[in-house]
Formats: structure tokens, sequence, C-alpha cells
């Protein structure tokens, strides 16, 4: 494989010495370690050889391997996610996170001054928040199998919405044509502050792996539907109404 190279992979995950299962796209093996998200969609996963949100020693082995060969790569603690620093696991007060509006719960994962922690104690008046990464101290076990490299250029741009947005790909409508790349918007990104940052790293991305492409984004707001008001009911008229129209036609 190559710098640049789109691959479909199937992976796992372990860290510490027991070798805990951490994450996986592979549905049996996360139902059978408990780490199951009934949210998330288990399909073959697509990297990127050689971008920076890789481990340096995946990419090297990526590079190394071929396709349908297993492979595995033990990562030093202090070559993944470093290693645990005291200095990182800091004091607040109750009332601070009620401020913040923090429900104040060990092992609860915090956002605290842009920083992103995790709860690990909770006193009378005190609240001990780790700002370490979850696996800080760790070594880490990547067992991957490559499946197939991406050639069709808009599957290359819906695996890079993938990775840098929350929602689904599939829920975009996306097509090349004379090297116009058009995105359409489903509902749920128009409103989404969080494609709002997802985007600029989107067009960064298709920019630098697709450069022959325009890009076209499409977000269409269709006018609302006219309620049809249902026809006027006649009013039901009493006994008494009805006499009184009687005696009107017997006197005309």
């Amino acid at each position: 494989m190559n710098d640049g190279d789109f691959i479909k992979i199937d992976f796992e995950m372990r860290t510490g010495e027991d070798r805990k299962l951490v994450a996986t796209n592979l549905k049996d093996l996360a139902m059978e370690n408990n780490i199951y998200d009934e949210s998330k969609t288990y399909k073959d996963a697509v990297l990127i050889v050689g971008t920076e949100n890789l481990f340096k020693e995946i990419n090297e082995s990526f590079k190394n391997t071929e396709i349908g060969k297993e492979t595995e790569v033990e990562i030093k603690a202090e070559d993944a996610y470093g290693l645990r620093d005291p200095n990182n696991i800091r004091v607040h007060t109750v009332r601070e996170l009620q401020k913040l509006e923090i429900d104040p719960v060990v092992g609860k994962e915090v956002t605290i001054n842009k920083k992103r922690g995790r709860i690990i104690s909770v006193t009378p008046g005190r609240v001990l928040v780790d700002y370490n990464h979850q696996y800080a101290g760790k070594p880490v076990f990547y067992k991957y199998t490559i499946k197939s490299v991406v050639e069709d250029p808009v599957e290359k741009a819906r695996s890079i919405i993938e990775m840098n947005y929350t929602q689904s790909a599939d829920k975009f409508d996306l097509s090349i044509e004379n090297d116009l790349f058009t995105v359409k918007l489903p509902e749920e990104a128009k409103f989404d502050p969080f494609w709002i940052e997802a985007k600029f790293n989107i067009v960064s991305e298709v920019r630098k792996y697709l450069p022959d492409l325009d890009i076209n984004i499409v977000e269409t707001y269709s006018k609302p539907e006219k309620k049809e008001e249902p026809p006027s009911e006649e009013p039901v008229k009493t006994e008494e109404e009805k006499k009184e129209e009687e005696i009107k036609e017997d006197q005309k």
C-alpha cells in the first residue's frame, strides 16, 4: 500500500496487558465482548494510508502488508496514547460543576474549559477529574485484514464524509459529473452545528485526495406544505331551532 490509498479493512483494537477489546467493525466480535453499540453501523472500515490520525506503526504496517493477510501491530504505551501524567488529574468544586450543569457521577465523561476528562472521584464539595486519555499508560494491539483498495471517487468522497462527520454518510446524496463533485445535504445535517466544522475538514480532504474536482455543496430548504383545512361542518340544530324553521316555512 502507498500513502493516499483508501483501504477497506476489518479490524480489532485491544488495549492493556489483558488485551481488552475496545473497538472493532465486526458486529459479532463486539457483541461477544460486550461493547456492541446499537447506534453504530458495523461495516467495512475505510482508512487512508499515511494520514496523521493513524499511529505511525500502523501506517508503516499498511505499507508492508498485502490484501487478505491478517496483520497485528503492537504499539507501546508511550507511542500510543502516552503515559499517565498525574498533573492531568484536577480537582473541581461541586459548585463549579453545578454552574456548568454537570451532574458529578463517577465514570462520567465531561468537558470543562474545552478539555475532555472523566470523573474518577466524588466527595463532599470536591470532584476529581482525570484528563488523561482513557487508554493512557496502556499498550495498544491492533489487528487488521485489508479487504480491498477503494478506487471509485464517489466512494472515496463518501468515506471522507464518514471519517469527519458523526452522521452516516449513506444519508448524503453524492454525485460526480464533468469534474464537479456535488454533495446534497440530508435534513439531519442542515441544522447540525457539528456539520459546520465537519464541512471544513471534508472540503480540505476532498481537495487533497481528489484534487481534480470542483466541490458543490447543496442545501435545499423546501417551502412548507400548505395544510388543507377540513370542510366546515354544519352546526347541529336543536329541536327548538328545527320547530322555529318549520313555523317560518308554514307562514310563507
